[in-house]
C-alpha cells in the first residue's frame, strides 16, 4: 500500500471567487479529517487574506471547523502586513510566515501543492 500523501493546500483566491476559495478550503477540512493523508497544510495567499479577515459567518464557521479538526493554517506575513489585516488574521488562528518560505519547505517534505 502506497504512503499518505502530504499536501499543501494553497488558496489565493478571494472574494472574486469565493466559492473557489471556500471549496478548497472545505476539501481540506474533510481530508484532514478523514486521516487519508499523512499531513494537510492550508496557506492563505493574497486576495484570500483580505476575505478571511473580515467577519463573515460562513468563512468563519470554516475556521473554526479547522481548528477543531487540528489544521495547521498559515497566511503570507507580507501581504497580512501590508493589507494591515495581522491582527485579524492572527485573531483567527492563522500563523502569519513568509510565503515563501512556507512553500519552499513544504516542497523540500514532499508536500503536494493544491491550489484554489
Amino acid at each position: 500500500m502506497p504512503d499518505k500523501p502530504k499536501m499543501m493546500f494553497i488558496i489565493s483566491s478571494g472574494n472574486e471567487a469565493r466559492e473557489k476559495a471556500l471549496s478548497g478550503l472545505r476539501m481540506a477540512i474533510n481530508i484532514a479529517r478523514s486521516g487519508s493523508a499523512a499531513d494537510v497544510k492550508v496557506m492563505f495567499f493574497g486576495p484570500s487574506e483580505e476575505m478571511i479577515s473580515k467577519q463573515d459567518q460562513v468563512i468563519d464557521g470554516l475556521l473554526s471547523e479547522a481548528t477543531s479538526t487540528g489544521l495547521y493554517r498559515t497566511a503570507c506575513s507580507f501581504i497580512a502586513k501590508n493589507k494591515n489585516i495581522e491582527r485579524e488574521l492572527e485573531g483567527k488562528g492563522i500563523t502569519l510566515e513568509p510565503a515563501g518560505k512556507v512553500l519552499v519547505e513544504a516542497m523540500g517534505q514532499g508536500y503536494i501543492p493544491i491550489t484554489f
